[in-house]
């Protein structure tokens, strides 16, 4: 059976937040205010959510897609074409 969560992550800390996409080590930073949309069509082991920090102390959110397709967006554009072009980075 399919399975679907979706869900917002909002950066409201006073900097920038840094998410990093898994497999693909893809880094984005996410503003204060910012937020992205987080789609995962699953069977059995849906997206995870790590938090860490880097070497200096930064927090960084890991999305680990599970057995399914994840999908992030912000502002209705996927996230990967947005580092693909540049944008916010």
């Amino acid at each position: 059976m399919v399975h679907r969560n979706q869900f917002v992550i909002r950066n409201d800390l006073p900097k920038p937040l840094t998410l990093n996409i898994e497999p693909e080590g893809a880094f984005f930073p996410l503003g204060k205010g910012e937020e992205v949309s987080v789609t995962d069509v699953f069977t059995s082991a849906p997206v995870t959510v790590k938090l860490t920090k880097s070497d200096k102390g930064e927090p960084i959110v890991s999305i680990w897609p599970g057995d399914g397709d994840v999908r992030v967006e912000k502002d209705g554009v996927d996230v990967f074409d947005l580092i693909q072009k540049g944008v916010g980075l």
